[in-house]
């Protein structure tokens, strides 16, 4: 076949096309891939809770932040009609450093100090532990005291069977397990039951819990009766950040919001993982980068093979003049893009998987089948426009100027 001898007789001309064509695939897969995995990172924790739907504090614009639900609206949603199944989540921000060794604890000198120390967040989980994929140690659920961590953990030093200290409210924590893909906000995951994470979510937003605090010999502040603590703990007792419920057959969220009333809102994980932190936005110009990389990938194997066609004008001419049809010569074309492309494509897969593998953990990098796949597409699609430059160029030689020119 005429387009694959040209292919074997241009080696290194071609081979060189395919390398720098293989280059803007990479690109294109390593944006896919890095988007894919910031995607993740900020939301895996959140938009991977197995539910149909999530139930949030009403006006939180479905933000895990500031939503929290009593043990009166998490019983409500409950015993909500259509929903066949609903466990609570609870979510605190927490900073994390090892804990120190007891003669440390005996001196008074606490835990780690703050450069040991790095931000994560705390999840409590009142079921579904299998949801967790298990990477080390146990799946769930978790004693009290107890936490299974996103594996990105280990990069601060995390390893199983640790005891972490939770600065500077003076917890603990003992990891008994890995999971993986469950990161928030860029950040490791640790996953607790719903007691240890109300008695943590108290201690963060108090700073000390009553107990601590008489402990201490401080004096409480005048006029009260009681510690602070004493009387918000009951009050919290039961309570989560947001409710996730598996749905009856035929109900829409839409619809258990609508059952719920004011005061809920409720949405699918997807859309609740989309929501807040900027994540539009973000995914927004993730999207516009990909689809800015796909064009210019386009253009440069269009121009690549127009000026290939340019320098053989005097060959298409002389095939042209001996019955070749434009519709032959174009398929040629087209046979010679596909195979380099299909190089090109082995290429930039390799070089990114290479560049994915050489990437640290905490790297936003999640190559997803779907969407690698989609995006070799959107380069096949974007090669067979960047061909009708080509095209034009076959269209208007004329064999007859073109041969005369050649003998002059």
């Amino acid at each position: 076949m005429l387009a694959l001898k040209e292919l074997l007789n241009g080696k290194v001309r071609f081979g060189l096309i395919a390398l720098a064509v293989g280059l803007v695939v990479a690109l294109t897969m390593l944006m896919s891939a890095m988007s894919e995995g910031l995607i993740t990172g900020m939301t895996g924790a959140k938009g991977s809770l197995k539910a149909d739907a999530l139930v949030f504090q009403g006006d939180t614009q479905l933000a895990l932040e500031r939503s929290l639900l009593s043990a009166e609206s998490v019983s409500a949603v409950a015993e909500s009609p259509g929903v066949e199944n609903a466990y609570p989540v609870g979510h605190a921000m927490i900073s994390v450093a090892p804990a120190a060794p007891e003669e440390a604890k005996a001196s008074g000198d606490g835990a780690g100090g703050d450069e040991a120390s790095f931000d994560a967040r705390l999840f409590g989980l009142g079921g579904e532990w299998e949801q967790l994929p298990r990477v080390e140690g146990e799946a769930g659920p978790p004693g009290p005291g107890e936490a299974i961590v996103d594996v990105t953990a280990q990069v601060d030093g995390i390893e199983l069977g640790d005891t972490v200290s939770l600065t500077p409210i003076g917890r603990e924590l003992t990891v008994v397990g890995f999971t993986e893909n469950r990161r928030y906000i860029m950040v490791p995951t640790f996953y607790v039951d719903m007691p240890t994470w109300e008695d943590i979510y108290l201690a963060t937003a108090l700073g000390k819990t009553a107990e601590e605090a008489s402990g201490q010999g401080e004096d409480l502040p005048e006029g009260s009766q009681q510690p602070p603590a004493e009387g918000i703990s009951p009050a919290l007792g039961g309570s989560a950040s947001i409710v996730a419920v598996e749905l009856s057959d035929g109900v829409s969220p839409a619809e258990l919001e609508g059952n719920l009333g004011a005061g809920f809102e409720v949405a699918t994980p997807e859309d609740a993982a989309l929501a807040g932190n900027g994540m539009s936005v973000m995914v927004l110009a993730t999207d516009g980068i990909q689809w800015v990389s796909l064009i210019i990938g386009a253009l440069f194997i269009g121009v690549f093979f127009y000026i290939t066609t340019l320098h053989k004008t005097g060959q298409i001419a002389a095939m042209k003049a001996l019955g070749a049809s434009n519709v032959y010569l174009y398929r040629q074309l087209l046979i010679q893009i596909a195979v380099l492309v299909t190089v090109a494509a082995a290429i930039g897969m390799f070089l990114s998987l290479g560049a994915g593998m050489s990437m640290p953990p905490t790297m936003a990098f999640d190559p997803q089948p779907v969407g690698w796949g989609l995006s070799l597409l959107a380069v096949y699609v974007m090669a067979l426009v960047g061909s009708f430059f080509s095209l034009h160029t076959i269209l208007r030689v004329d064999p007859a100027t073109a041969l005369d020119r050649g003998e002059h």
